[in-house]
């Protein structure tokens, strides 16, 4: 139980059971702290308000099946309430809280607040780093004492010198791989310290971290070392390897890998494997992939070791967590939840980046504009819910016509914008005709007795420099384009003049 967590609430002491907390916001901070409470054996979070019902800690608290409202007023309702954790930035909702006064139930906002986070934190780091430092300090202990029985001999006094400075040296870059931990925020950073660290404290060969795809049950790789990256197969089964061993069974160790084995199919020449361990990255209950290290001669790590690697991978877990929280929070600020493209603001972004981009170069660049056809009349007669099928449809089509470095984005409504570097208006036709064509051919399952219906689009394509040298005139010469193919009948591709 959090110290600070312990005071505040002690009122809540009068009944048995764990405290019940309410946590007021439902932003990134928010969202931190609702997993770092509800691993927190006293407590229970018993409701989560903020005034958007799409806040990331809103739809965490939803998953973990914990009460959730946009009025600030609910949480005086909630059964079990000890205390609540204001979060949420808003001095409305502070003084809100604070007017109401409710008997028994303490509120923590402001500097409190950011206390309680800060302990939590330190509480979750602490565990694990504790553990790691009374080990390496019992080694260091032991070490010292060898050292003193030995002084008769110097030969054996210059082998517990030796053997003395390599654990010093293992302690530091202990210490400063968890330092680091605290500092780096993206997942590529996490992963590639993870896989440094399991070299410089384990001595690793070769080390490896792959994340877990929950769509697809596979496992991709984010970072290695030891080899080249081609060396590593790109994407594993959760099946296969012993990274899918792994992820299924908890520390997974061959101290000698046997010609053959299918365990280690998870590099490109499995005969290099000697002796392999891997073991998940977990927060949890929740799996985020799996940590694996290996050598090119059999080797067996010994319990200390074994000790270390899971140290490694626990405490490297929930600085990866909130990593991967903090790129899914970038990747939905400007995503389109519905169609999964880019929004509008990241379109204007992007085109202008590569619009400077083309100047500096004196490449081309094509802008398509394209409005799907009749689409409020599809509205009214089969309702919004097929409205939104037919918008995914759309997006999917978009997709598979597409490059890499090109951008789609959902303009606004049934409005989308695609954005084709170094491409010309000969090139962009030929992508804007096969969308509209797939778009044509595509059957779509309009009620419950399998009837179907066919959506149109109509696309205006405009290229830099030719029909604009602005973002503004780009894109004004393309609607205007796109215009005049619904002119022509619709269901068309016009380029701009």
């Amino acid at each position: 139980m959090v110290d600070g967590i312990d005071a505040v609430g002690a009122q809540s002491r009068r009944r048995s059971g764990p405290v019940g907390v309410a946590i007021a916001g439902g932003g990134l901070r928010a969202t931190s702290v609702l997993r770092l409470l509800s691993e927190v054996a006293d407590l229970r979070v018993v409701g989560v308000y903020d005034s958007s019902s799409s806040a990331p800690a809103v739809r965490l608290a939803e998953d973990l099946g914990i009460f959730v409202t946009t009025e600030v007023d609910d949480l005086a309702q909630i059964d079990g309430l000890d205390l609540i954790l204001d979060l949420s930035e808003d001095p409305n909702v502070s003084r809100n809280l604070a007017e109401r006064r409710l008997p028994g139930v303490d509120i923590i906002t402001g500097a409190g607040a950011e206390l309680v986070w800060d302990l939590l934190v330190a509480k979750k780091r602490s565990e694990e780093q504790e553990k790691i430092f009374v080990e390496l300090q019992v080694a260091y202990d032991k070490i010292r004492s060898h050292e003193r029985k030995l002084q008769a001999s110097k030969e054996a006094l210059e082998r517990a010198n030796v053997e003395l400075e390599n654990r010093l040296a293992e302690i530091f870059f202990t210490h400063e791989f968890f330092k680091a931990l605290t500092v780096f925020s993206t997942v590529d950073d996490v992963a590639s310290l993870v896989v440094d660290g399991a070299n410089g404290i384990l001595g690793a060969e070769i080390s490896c971290v792959y994340l877990f795809d929950q769509e697809t049950w596979t496992l991709h790789l984010r970072a290695c070392q030891g080899r080249p990256e081609e060396w590593f197969r790109p994407v594993v089964p959760v099946s296969q390897t012993i990274l899918g061993a792994a992820f299924r069974d908890g520390f997974t160790q061959q101290a000698d890998v046997p010609q053959g084995s299918e365990l280690a199919e998870w590099v490109m020449d499995p005969d290099e494997i000697r002796s392999q361990t891997a073991v998940p990255l977990r927060t949890g209950d929740s799996i985020l992939g799996v940590l694996a290290v290996a050598w090119a001669t059999p080797r067996e790590l010994d319990v200390a070791e074994r000790d270390r690697l899971q140290v490694i991978a626990n405490q490297s877990s929930l600085t990866l967590q909130n990593a991967l929280l903090h790129e899914e929070l970038e990747r939905l600020s400007v995503t389109d939840r519905l169609t999964e493209l880019y929004n509008h603001g990241y379109l204007l972004q992007r085109l202008d980046e590569e619009l400077g981009r083309a100047a500096r170069f004196g490449h081309r660049l094509s802008v398509i504009m394209m409005d799907i056809d009749d689409f409020k009349q599809f509205n009214d007669t089969y309702g919004h819910p097929r409205g939104d099928q037919v918008l995914k449809v759309v997006s999917g089509i978009i997709r598979q016509n597409l490059r890499e470095i090109d951008v789609a984005a959902r303009y606004g409504g049934e409005e989308f914008v695609l954005v084709l570097p170094e491409t010309d208006a000969e090139g962009a036709v030929r992508v804007a005709e096969r969308i509209r064509q797939s778009m044509e051919s595509y059957e779509i399952e309009v009620d419950h007795t399998g009837a179907r219906d066919r959506r149109t689009v109509s696309l205006g394509v405009a290229t830099y420099p030719l029909h604009g040298q602005t973002v503004a005139r780009l894109i004004d010469a393309a609607d205007r384009a796109m215009y005049e193919a619904k002119r022509q009948g619709k269901n068309k591709v016009v380029v701009a003049r």
